[in-house]
Parts: structure tokens; C-alpha cells; sequence
């Protein structure tokens, strides 16, 4: 049975091929079959079906969910590229979906930015994800031009491992920019978004949409990847204090229902140590 692979115009018949190789002598033939395997196997990432989830040509990193890496072209974060979170609210649970990457960035000694933030962010609560904030670097900067410019000038600079920017409003033609620049760069490139902006037009390769779930799960829906979209959103779990981890051993131990929502454990309140001594921050 042979296959057909098409891309624009050009079309390559396996069962063809196949017949092609196999005439003529044996050592000919052998080596036709060795070169054919790996042409097909250069050309596998620069042919994609529609209807099937895309492979990745570049590096990723794992998200630290099995369940989500299966959703996402490459198994994990790809680099060189713009990918969009979108979120009812912020503060909803955005560092429980980036943490384990950002932990694995900032261990491994690379940068972690994080842009525009719209809430103060803690150390100990930055510290409790993994995230070395030794190797983390907050910038401010409230006017949407501003933080549009910051972000090309960080990735333009390829100085960090991981971007996290917030933009609750940017145009498509500011998001083309973005993801040129993105391209560019061997790092993570994270932006968030509001919700409401799910049915605007986006270069972004990969989006997701994200929402508390009941039981202090959170619902991550693909609905944008190469490849169709996802048949179901992904839940994560749940990620609670230690208080109230033993709260919730209680009730289940006096068969108590464990609460519905939990979206603020995933909050990064402000702190009393508002100056978060080890973290630069640039106004």
C-alpha cells in the first residue's frame, strides 16, 4: 500500500518510488533505497497533513504535564516560537501552566523576563513554583507601546531563556512583529492575553485558553496548534498550600467535598516584602 505525501504541487509516491528502487543491480538498488529513506525521513518535518497534529523542526521544552505535552506539536514549548495564553482574569493560574518550563530555564541559569506583569509577584510564592530568581528579571512597563517595544528589544537581544509578557490589547500586525522576532531567538516566548481576544486573528502558531476547573483543577484548551485542535481540553491539577493540602486531607477524611474553586492559590498576591530583595526589577 503506498502513500501520498502533497505539498503546493509536488507530490512524492512511496509505492512508486519503491518499484524505482528495487530495479537494476543490487548494490544499485541499495543504495537508492538508503538515499530514498533519508530524503523521506528530512522531508517528514516539512510535510504536514492538516489532519494531523504538526512536527516540530525545533527545540522544545517539557510544560511538567504528560497529559498537555501529548496536545502540543514537538511534545512540549517549542522555542524560536510565539505562544499565546489566554485567560478569563489574570492571576488565574498562569504560573501553574509556565512553572515547570520557567524552573527548568532558570535552574539551567538562563534568564527568565517577566514583562508588564499586571499584579506584584513574591519571591516566596516565585521560590514555592522552583523558579531560581537568581536568574529572573521583572520589567515594568505599563503603556502597550512600551511593552510592545521592550519585548522585540529582549528577544532581538537573545539575553533570556524565557519571555513572559503581558498584553491585554495588541494588534495582529503587533503580534506579527513579535513572532519574527520570536523566530529569531533559541528561547521561550510566552505572551497573555485576555480571553475575550480568542476570536481575533492571530499569527501565533500555538494558542491556548485557560480556566479554573472544579476541585482546584485548571482546563487547558488547544484550540490552536498545527494540527487540528484539540478534541478536549487538558486538566491540570490541582496545586495547593501545604495548609491547605491538610485542610483537604480533613475533609476527605470526615467525607467532606473539597471546594469547587481554588483559583486563588494560583495568585501571586502582593507581598509585605514588596521590595522582593534578590529579584532586579526594572521600572
Amino acid at each position: 500500500m503506498g502513500f501520498v505525501y502533497t505539498w503546493q504541487r509536488v507530490q512524492i509516491n512511496i509505492e512508486e518510488a519503491d518499484l524505482a528502487i528495487l530495479s537494476g543491480s543490487d548494490s544499485t538498488a541499495s543504495e537508492k533505497r538508503d538515499r530514498f529513506f533519508a530524503l523521506a525521513e528530512t522531508l517528514r518535518d516539512s510535510i504536514w497533513r492538516a489532519d494531523a497534529l504538526g512536527r516540530s523542526r525545533v527545540s522544545a521544552i517539557s510544560t511538567g504535564y504528560a497529559a498537555l505535552d501529548t496536545e502540543l506539536p514537538g511534545q512540549g514549548w517549542n522555542v524560536s516560537v510565539l505562544t499565546e495564553l489566554l485567560w478569563a482574569y489574570q492571576g488565574g493560574g498562569e504560573f501553574r501552566v509556565l512553572a515547570p518550563a520557567l524552573k527548568m530555564v532558570s535552574q539551567a541559569g538562563k534568564t527568565v523576563v517577566l514583562l508588564g506583569s499586571p499584579h506584584e509577584l513574591s519571591a516566596p510564592a516565585l521560590d514555592q513554583y522552583g523558579i531560581d530568581i537568581k536568574h529572573l528579571l521583572i520589567v515594568h512597563a505599563d503603556k502597550p507601546a512600551d511593552r510592545l517595544w521592550t519585548a522585540e528589544q529582549i528577544l532581538r537581544s537573545a539575553s533570556a531563556g524565557a519571555l513572559v509578557s503581558w498584553h491585554p490589547a495588541v494588534k495582529a500586525e503587533h503580534l506579527r512583529r513579535l513572532q519574527v522576532a520570536a523566530a529569531a531567538v533559541d528561547s521561550l516566548t510566552f505572551i497573555l492575553r485576555p480571553a475575550s481576544t480568542k476570536v481575533e486573528p492571530s499569527p501565533s502558531p500555538l494558542r491556548l485558553h485557560c480556566e479554573p476547573a472544579p476541585y482546584g483543577q485548571l482546563s487547558v484548551d488547544v484550540f490552536k496548534r498545527r494540527g487540528p485542535a484539540a478534541a478536549a481540553p487538558v486538566l491540570l491539577p490541582a496545586l495547593f498550600s501545604p495548609s491547605m493540602k491538610r485542610a483537604l486531607d480533613r475533609a476527605q477524611r470526615n467525607a467532606v467535598a473539597p471546594p469547587v474553586e481554588s483559583s486563588h492559590v494560583d495568585r501571586l498576591v502582593p507581598s509585605p516584602a514588596a521590595a522582593r530583595p534578590g529579584i532586579p526589577t526594572l521600572a
